[in-house]
């Protein structure tokens, strides 16, 4: 089944583009999911599109029922609720198939660290073995080549990234996405720069890193916080480490992912403005921000 409404397709200039970039063959992947954090919401769609060396283009689509009721703070978004997917299969089974389908090739997703987190989540739920390959993001790869020139976008993201190519979307559609995220590399592609670096930059990691025990668990005291974060809450960190003087980091939860270097709570640091990484395993403590300590923060 696919709730795509466009005629979706690549050109075999496009096609011949990526596979400059990926002459082995790549495949881009996008989820649609029940929430921000790979550590504890579910997938709910997974889509790809996989080029092999030869130009043969394929697809793969399945919904997914995740078994949890799905928030309506995502429904607004992906337009899936849990009527559209009671007859849909449980996750394991298509992941399954979604490895079988990437086989041994490249991966791309725009914002790949939050895809790939929930792929390798379950995989690692289900003891389901993925392959040890490289992934790559197509955020991180325009970023590269666009940032601060005459031919920058107002920002990165996939729909005005896709506005500013002329890529026709309709967003939050998980095949949709994934052949947003081809053609905007496609086009990138042809920008004048020094693309060996852009690609440099645009590498997230290798699947091979993530060991089972190491990136996934968390200990029950982060219980709360993961509560917290499913609520949208502003915290306050009592965290051991980083660049900034002092222990207090008041932030904006964005989603708890698993990485390489350990599980992580991603969000916007309030002091800086700026999204960072807050190893889990460093967070000393944690609590509700109140407007009195956000006021002295701000002096």
């Amino acid at each position: 089944m696919s709730r795509s409404q466009t005629a979706l397709h690549l050109t075999p200039d496009e096609v011949s583009s990526l596979l400059t970039l990926f002459p082995k063959g790549l495949v881009a992947v996008d989820l649609e999911t029940t929430g921000l954090s790979p550590l504890v919401d579910k997938i709910i769609e997974i889509a790809a599109v996989k080029i092999e060396a030869s130009g043969a283009v394929s697809s793969y689509h399945q919904l997914i029922n995740p078994l949890i009721d799905i928030p309506e703070f995502t429904i607004q978004f992906h337009g899936l609720n849990n009527s559209d997917l009671l007859l849909a299969p449980t996750i394991k089974k298509p992941l399954k198939d979604f490895w079988e389908f990437v086989g041994r090739h490249a991966m791309i997703a725009h914002n790949s660290t939050f895809d790939l987190g929930y792929l390798i989540k379950s995989s690692h739920d289900f003891q389901i073995e993925f392959p040890p390959l490289d992934v790559f993001d197509s955020c991180r790869y325009a970023r590269a080549l666009y940032k601060g020139t005459e031919l920058s976008p107002k920002n990165f993201k996939l729909s005005t990234l896709s506005e500013h190519f002329g890529v026709p979307l309709q967003h939050h559609v998980a095949i949709e996405d994934t052949y947003a995220c081809l053609k905007i590399t496609a086009a990138c592609s042809k920008a004048e720069a020094d693309h060996k670096k852009a690609m440099e930059k645009s590498f997230v990691f290798r699947l091979s890193s993530f060991d089972r025990n190491d990136c996934f668990n968390y200990s029950t005291r982060l219980n709360g916080l993961k509560d917290m974060v499913q609520n949208k809450d502003l915290v306050v960190l009592d965290y051991r480490g980083g660049s900034a003087i002092g222990s207090r980091r008041p932030v904006r939860p964005i989603g708890l992912m698993p990485l390489p270097k350990g599980p992580v709570l991603f969000a916007e640091c309030l002091l800086t403005g700026m999204n960072k990484s807050f190893l889990l395993k460093k967070i000393k403590s944690y609590s509700l921000l109140e407007a009195c300590y956000w006021k002295g923060a701000h002096g």
